[in-house]
């Protein structure tokens, strides 16, 4: 184990205020969004909540588990305090979403086999490349976010659903933070330079984001080809907004 100089871990002052805000951010508590909003009389309704709540609870727990390892395996000081607290943000998360399955549908949907093709695509990539990926998984699923708050409105999901992205969004800001800060240096820029297409379209078929779109689309009334579009939109400018510029295809 490397354990980091402590004039490392505010060198850069953006990466060291990313720590700090995330550092100091005031925790919700499952407790009182339980309370907040209306569980659904709808049999149907109740039961779709709980799915969705089931999958959270494995995808969140994945997350974690990317988090803990990005945050062990790098030498990067801001990085890893930054990623340490995500982690916890991710525990915080999953128990969430346990909670509320357990609450409105007894315990949570097994979904444990749709999360290993996750997990077997990050482990094969490199650092750089896992950094990537998982920033990306974050942003989509913050998307995600917006419109699931939406179909949830006024049920504590809903509710759930809006804590969860404004952490996410600063999991989001960790990551993009480190590879632009990496793509600087000569090494990260070569190894950026031929790698990172490669890296990104993975990342796009981790997401299962075709998929994503349809159920999404049925849950809103929207086409799916407008909802996966509003996706891409979303996504290309996070990275642009950290100078990274990729170029994908519309419906991969």
């Amino acid at each position: 184990m490397t354990l980091l100089r402590p004039d490392d871990l505010d060198a850069d002052e953006v990466a060291y205020r990313i720590f700090q805000v995330t550092r100091d951010r005031t925790p919700w508590r499952i407790e009182d969004v339980l309370r907040e909003g209306r569980f659904s009389d709808d049999p149907a309704r109740a039961e779709r909540a709980w799915r969705v709540a089931s999958a959270g609870y494995y995808a969140e727990q994945a997350g974690l588990v990317a988090a803990a390892t990005l945050a062990v395996e790098t030498e990067d000081a801001p990085l890893r305090f930054s990623l340490a607290l995500a982690t916890a943000d991710e525990a915080r998360h999953a128990d969430a979403f346990y909670r509320y399955a357990k609450l409105v549908g007894g315990e949570p949907a097994d979904a444990q086999e749709t999360m290993q093709p996750l997990d077997d695509g990050l482990t094969s990539l490199p650092y750089m490349g896992r950094a990537l990926v998982h920033t990306m998984l974050e942003g989509l699923a913050a998307d995600e976010f917006i419109l699931l708050g939406e179909v949830f409105a006024g049920d504590p999901l809903g509710r759930l659903y809006h804590h969860v992205r404004r952490d996410e969004i600063r999991h989001i800001a960790i990551g993009l933070n480190f590879l632009a800060r990496e793509t600087r240096t000569p090494s990260g820029r070569e190894e950026w330079a031929e790698h990172a297409q490669e890296w990104h379209d993975i990342g796009i078929g981790l997401t299962g984001l075709n998929e994503v779109a349809v159920a999404l689309a049925t849950h809103t009334g929207r086409e799916p080809a407008s909802v996966q579009a509003w996706f891409h939109r979303r996504h290309r400018a996070r990275l642009a907004a950290a100078g990274i510029h990729i170029e994908f295809q519309e419906g991969r």
